[in-house]
């Protein structure tokens, strides 16, 4: 397992989610992605919503106010 740092902060929607799907096809089995993002929506919905709809384990955890750390396995 390798893990790879994506940091999203300052985008926003669309985008977010895209960049996360586009790092993650780069990705081999087993490796975790640990996304730092700071848009709500992101954070909270978008990514994780479409980690469920892939089948991705993943965990969010909010840093601080404002900032989330999101790990995802590519499986």
């Amino acid at each position: 397992m390798v893990e790879h740092e994506l940091d999203i902060t300052g985008k926003v929607c669309p985008f977010c989610l895209l960049i996360v799907k586009k790092k993650l096809g780069t990705l081999e089995p087993g490796d975790e992605l640990i996304v730092k993002c700071d848009h709500p929506p992101a954070a909270n919905d978008s990514i994780p919503y479409a980690m469920i709809k892939a089948g991705y384990p993943f965990i969010v955890k909010e840093l601080e106010p404002g900032l989330w750390e999101l790990r995802i396995q590519k499986n």
